[in-house]
């Protein structure tokens, strides 16, 4: 299969042109109203924005999603909403992926493009499917850069919404003893699988579930990490500090700048403390402890 090559299926698609300082706000919007992927684009002094939807999702359902998430974060509503056939973008993306310095010490690579590394620096390799986390999101870095400083030798980790499991990678060559990676998507599954197996992570370092908190009832970790949009991730943070060591961290992105506000009340009623806060362009990590 060529790029560009129709494979069957359709999306919907809502495009916004927008100023740069916009951007962020409008992806955190598409997000909220559960896009499967971003593009933007410069065109001239504005940005084209287009975000791509399951076409099993009701049309009408999902311009009710888009204008209540965009009237929350203050931004217009899409200028343009349509549907488009699906490409192989697992092609065009492989164009134009390459290897990503996280820190000094982490690089994020596709395998077709294979890296040296000296210790203690290590190399993640991650194959871009549908799932999220490749490294290029500011949010993915932003959650490396944290479990770079709060890994700790044979530690237990637990990886909420891991997506490609890039973090769970991440979590046991930065030295945790057991991971366990759970997401709610059964794509996201099964690519995180994959990209375990591609990194020669044995399958008793880190268990990956279909499901989410339900799976760490009872359960303590020394180092919790979830890269979640906001809506979802709120209502999760009394839970996830009830699974999470006394001595432990709670590791938090996929927040903006902007909504941090009711955020910091949410940590504070779960019983969390704000300890640090990492910040790339308009998005935050935050790192808490109980």
């Amino acid at each position: 299969m060529t790029a560009g090559q129709p494979v069957g299926r359709v999306w919907h698609r809502a495009q916004w042109l927008v100023l740069p300082a916009q951007v962020e706000l409008v992806a955190a919007a598409c997000v909220d109203a559960g896009t499967c992927g971003l593009e933007t684009v410069e065109e001239g002094p504005r940005v084209r924005v287009t975000a791509y939807f399951a076409g099993t999702q009701p049309e009408a359902a999902l311009r009710r999603a888009l204008a209540a998430a965009a009237r929350e974060l203050g931004v217009p509503g899409p200028l343009r909403q349509d549907v488009v056939v699906e490409e192989d973008w697992n092609a065009l993306w492989r164009r134009g992926l390459q290897p990503l310095w996280v820190t000094p010490r982490i690089v994020v690579h596709p395998s077709w493009h294979p890296v040296t590394v000296t210790p203690p620096q290590i190399a993640i390799a991650i194959d871009p499917k549908m799932a999220f986390g490749t490294g290029s999101h500011e949010s993915t870095r932003l959650c490396l850069r944290a479990l770079e400083e709060l890994v700790r030798p044979e530690s237990s980790c637990l990886d909420l919404g891991t997506g490609s499991g890039i973090l769970a990678v991440a979590a046991v060559r930065l030295g945790a003893g057991r991971v366990l990676a759970v997401d709610i998507d059964p794509v996201a599954v099964a690519n995180a699988r994959e990209n375990l197996a591609l990194n020669g992570v044995a399958a008793e370092r880190v268990e990956v579930c279909l499901g989410s908190v339900e799976h760490v009832c009872g359960r303590t970790f020394q180092l919790v990490v979830a890269n979640i949009q906001r809506s979802v991730l709120a209502p999760l943070l009394p839970p996830l500090a009830s699974c999470l060591a006394r001595d432990g961290s709670l590791v938090l992105s996929g927040l903006l700048q902007a909504e941090l506000d009711g955020f910091r009340a949410g940590l504070a009623a779960a019983g969390l403390a704000l300890r640090r806060t990492l910040v790339e362009n308009e998005w935050v990590c935050l790192v808490a402890a109980r």
